[in-house]
């Protein structure tokens, strides 16, 4: 017959049952679901042309700082901070690069629009993202975007048309969600103008 010391059993007993509540406690607790946004392509004004020729959008480059999902907002010049729940749906430079092809596709400027060329394209348009947040300034709120963007001939070392583009709209208030709209509309304007110099220096 055993004997069972109970001296030993019952405080095993209690940490157990106490390991066990705070696991319960963990695994049942409500938490914030992680929330994804992405950028979406604006109607805009396009160039009248015929397509001609085929492009490659090479993937664009990046500030290191802005090298992740995480969305940016900053309060102060000084400031650089993440939000953790509110992410973008793929890094920025991701996106954009998608985005700016989509754009491309649309305006019926090019017989043929890629990313990922499968044979030499004869321009090629390329581009670098140099902030792309939101900045909280005491009761007000806006997004900011700066980006460059750069065309050329393939077989050229200048390029056809380059220029950066940098400007701040508006957000109705402070979420993510207007955040990328407003970043949408900032992307759209400057691919309207973009769109216009790449049909004139594509004709030149």
């Amino acid at each position: 017959m055993k004997v069972f010391d109970l001296a030993r059993i019952i405080p095993a007993a209690a940490i157990l049952l106490t390991a066990m509540t705070m696991t319960a406690c963990i695994g049942g607790a409500s938490s914030e679901p992680t929330r994804y946004y992405t950028l979406a392509v604006e109607k805009i004004s396009m160039p009248e042309a015929s397509a001609k020729g085929k492009v490659q959008v090479r993937k664009f480059t990046i500030d290191p700082a802005y090298q992740r999902a995480n969305i940016v907002y900053r309060e102060s010049a000084y400031d650089f901070m993440f939000y953790d729940l509110d992410l973008w749906a793929s890094r920025p430079d991701h996106m954009v690069t998608q985005v700016v092809a989509e754009y491309l596709q649309k305006s019926g400027l090019f017989e043929t629009v890629e990313i990922k060329g499968s044979s030499k394209p004869e321009f090629e348009v390329s581009g670098n993202i140099a902030a792309i947040e939101e900045v909280d300034e005491g009761s007000s709120q806006y997004a900011r975007l700066a980006i460059e963007i750069s065309f050329r001939k393939v077989d050229s070392e200048a390029p056809l048309f380059e220029k950066r583009y940098e400007d701040k709209e508006t957000m109705d208030k402070r979420e993510p969600r207007f955040m990328a709209e407003a970043t949408s509309k900032m992307l759209a304007r400057f691919m309207e103008d973009a769109l216009k110099e790449v049909e004139e220096a594509r004709t030149k």
